[in-house]
């Protein structure tokens, strides 16, 4: 018979990878908004720069890593289904 499901343990290690990807979005946003923060530019141009990537990054960036959170969290609910799945047989 084929094999059908998934191999628990690999997927919690994808789910892993997958929920260090979004910290390390987050560690390097943080590192470019320390960066944006500390330029020396003062001015209208600048306010409306800084406020144009807050917005992103508390837009889009705080999507890319909130979905990137969820599907860590889906794929340890697939290994957990699985491990049950396979005790029963």
């Amino acid at each position: 018979m084929a094999f059908k499901g998934m191999n628990p343990d690999e997927g919690r290690e994808v789910a892993q990878g997958i929920n260090e990807a979004g910290q390390q979005v987050l560690e390097a946003i943080d590192a470019a908004t320390t960066v944006v923060n500390s330029v020396e530019w003062v001015g209208p141009d600048y306010d409306a720069y800084r406020d144009e990537w807050n917005q992103f990054v508390s837009g889009t960036v705080d999507q890319l890593v909130q979905a990137l959170q969820n599907k860590h969290t889906e794929l340890n609910q697939h290994a957990e289904q699985q491990d049950a799945t396979s005790n029963q047989a």
